[in-house]
């Protein structure tokens, strides 16, 4: 049987962590909404300079019953070793726009 992908298992950690990352950004928002995480974009980020890579995926927090108030595209970085996965660090929820702002500058 064959061995999972790096992929495959950051997924496995960030599902199996589902919980704890709901509740922190429950804790933070002023949305109620459904939380949804978009598994599929699960990454590593190398971040800005001098900064430790981070595991990042998009999620979605829909709050209301007509879909063009919702998809407002959020990120939550996921601080962990990369190599072990096995436990949360530290969180940081960005929005996307602003990630993106913050990519495109590093990559210039």
């Amino acid at each position: 049987m064959s061995q999972p992908t790096e992929k495959a298992r950051q997924i496995a950690f960030l599902k199996a962590h589902e919980k704890e990352m709901t509740e922190f950004i429950r804790s933070y928002s002023s949305q109620d909404g459904k939380i949804t995480f978009n598994w599929e974009t699960t990454a590593v980020n190398t971040g800005i300079a001098f900064s430790e890579p981070v595991l990042i995926v998009k999620l979605d927090i829909s709050d209301s019953s007509k879909s063009e108030y919702n998809n407002r595209g959020y990120v939550l970085r996921v601080k962990t070793d990369l190599k072990k996965l096995n436990k949360i660090r530290e969180l940081m929820v960005l929005n996307d726009p602003i990630y993106s702002n913050i990519q495109e500058g590093i990559n210039d």
